[in-house]
C-alpha cells in the first residue's frame, strides 16, 4: 500500500512540474521583452537598412506582442510591417506565434526553447524555415533565418544581430 501512495504521490508532483513547466515556457521571452531590439546594416534581401522589433508583455504575461518596423527594399523607406503574437497554446502544449504582416499575410508556427535561445519553425511559400533568436547575452542575439536540417543549417538565408535599443 505504501509503493501505491508514493507512486501516486510522485506522479501527482510530476505532473505539476510538467503543467507548470509547460504554462511558464512564454517566460523564455524574459530576456526579450519589454525591449526594442534593432538591427542595422544588410537585411534579409540583401540590401542596405534596419529592421526593429518592440516587444512588449500583455495579458498579465500571458502573451508577448511584438511590432515590427523595416526598410522597404524597393522603395529604401523605413516604417511599420508587422503586428505579432507570442503565445503558450494550452490546448496542444505548444509555444507559438502569429505575424500579420501589412500586405495581409499570415505566418504562424511552432517556437521551441533551447536554453535562452529561440527557434522560431514554420512553413512559408512552401519552404519550411526556421528563425533563430540566438542569445549572446542580455543586450544581443545573433538572428539567422534559414532550413533547418538533421540537427544542422542545411541553407542560411540570412544573419544579423539584433541590439537591444538603450532609448
Amino acid at each position: 500500500m505504501k509503493a501505491i501512495k508514493k507512486l501516486i504521490a510522485s506522479t501527482f508532483i510530476l505532473a505539476t512540474i510538467s503543467v507548470f513547466a509547460q504554462e511558464n515556457s512564454i517566460n523564455a521571452f524574459e530576456t526579450l521583452a519589454d525591449a526594442k531590439w534593432v538591427s542595422e546594416g544588410i537585411q534579409l534581401g540583401g540590401f542596405e537598412g534596419r529592421t526593429v522589433y518592440e516587444m512588449k508583455w500583455d495579458l498579465n504575461k500571458k502573451i508577448v506582442r511584438v511590432n515590427s518596423f523595416s526598410t522597404d527594399p524597393k522603395t529604401k523607406e523605413f516604417g511599420f510591417r508587422a503586428v505579432g503574437v507570442r503565445v503558450y497554446n494550452k490546448e496542444n502544449g505548444r509555444l507559438e506565434f502569429y505575424e500579420f504582416d501589412k500586405f495581409g499575410g499570415i505566418t504562424q508556427g511552432t517556437i521551441l526553447i533551447d536554453g535562452q535561445n529561440l527557434h522560431f519553425e514554420y512553413e512559408y511559400n512552401g519552404a519550411f524555415l526556421r528563425d533563430s533568436w540566438i542569445y549572446v547575452n542580455g543586450d544581443k542575439f545573433k538572428f539567422i533565418v534559414g532550413t533547418w536540417e538533421d540537427g544542422k543549417w542545411s541553407q542560411k538565408f540570412h544573419e544579423t544581430t539584433f541590439v537591444k535599443a538603450k532609448d
